[in-house]
């Protein structure tokens, strides 16, 4: 059927004080989410700690006995993250280990599981230290990275299209996307690591790029109903979106899948790029 293929006529401007509404409170939940979560939000990239993750040989250990064994050894207030699937567990400690200390951390806590988990093994896959310099200097130039990016996309955008509004629009929907996933990750209860600023600064680019593509249309449009004035622009807007939907479905979906892929198969250091 050939109408599958015909430009839609969604009536999207209709419906722009439900969007904005639908946007509000998501953007609500997500201050809501961030105030509540707090520093704890940040990984230990940023924050300096330890991390361990590895697996039990045998078979998975409920995190209610790990906790318990890591108290009795001294290593209480670790956060703990199962991954059921491989028998393992993820333990951040965002509590800070002198130069002298962080060395003997792995030691003991093989120690710890060897006395309380002997008939079932744990083996260490990664062992990170981070120290509260390099947390702060990564939280710096993380915040720099995403300024400068989102800096130089309005500087172009404003370039490109001649005049500085279309740049200040492509980045307020740019802001407002990233800052959605970022309350994402807050409300699933993830970390902002290191991994999650390169995820958003890569759904950035997304998110310009498929504006772009949109306002491209739009001022195009608008050149061409300068000939002929018979259109109004709330109909001249809603032509433009539709012309352009079949093009952000196939691009988004596309990503989509790969995503799912890296999700399922891209093992626990690619979950939160994925997410």
């Amino acid at each position: 059927n050939m109408e599958l293929f015909k430009t839609p006529k969604f009536n999207y401007i209709k419906y722009h004080k439900l969007f904005f509404g639908v946007s509000s409170l998501m953007a609500l939940l997500t201050v809501v989410s961030l105030v509540y979560r707090g520093k704890n939000i940040l990984s230990i990239d940023f924050t300096g700690g330890t991390l361990i993750q590895g697996y039990f040989e045998k078979a998975a250990v409920p995190l209610g006995e790990v906790r318990t064994a890591l108290s009795a050894g001294g290593f209480a207030g670790a956060d703990l993250q199962s991954v059921p699937e491989h028998n393992a567990v993820i333990l951040r400690f965002k509590t800070q280990q002198s130069d002298a200390d962080r060395r003997d951390v792995e030691e003991k806590l093989k120690g710890v599981f060897s006395q309380n988990f002997s008939e079932n093994p744990f083996v260490f896959e990664r062992v990170e230290f981070v120290g509260p310099v390099v947390g702060k200097s990564l939280l710096k130039k993380a915040l720099l990275a995403i300024f400068f990016s989102f800096f130089g996309i309005v500087i172009y955008v404003a370039f490109r299209f001649k005049n500085w509004i279309w740049g200040f629009a492509g980045v307020f929907a740019l802001v407002h996307d990233v800052f959605i996933a970022t309350g994402f990750m807050a409300i699933t209860g993830r970390e902002i690591s290191i991994t999650v600023i390169a995820a958003l600064l890569t759904l950035a680019g997304f998110s310009i790029n498929d504006t772009i593509v949109i306002f491209d249309r739009i001022r195009e449009n608008i050149r061409l109903r300068g000939r002929s004035n018979k259109e109004s622009l709330e109909e001249l807007i809603n032509r433009s979106c539709n012309e352009t939907l079949s093009r952000t479905i196939i691009t988004s979906f596309t990503v989509f899948l790969v995503l799912v892929c890296l999700l399922s198969f891209g093992g626990e250091v690619l979950r939160d790029f994925s997410m």
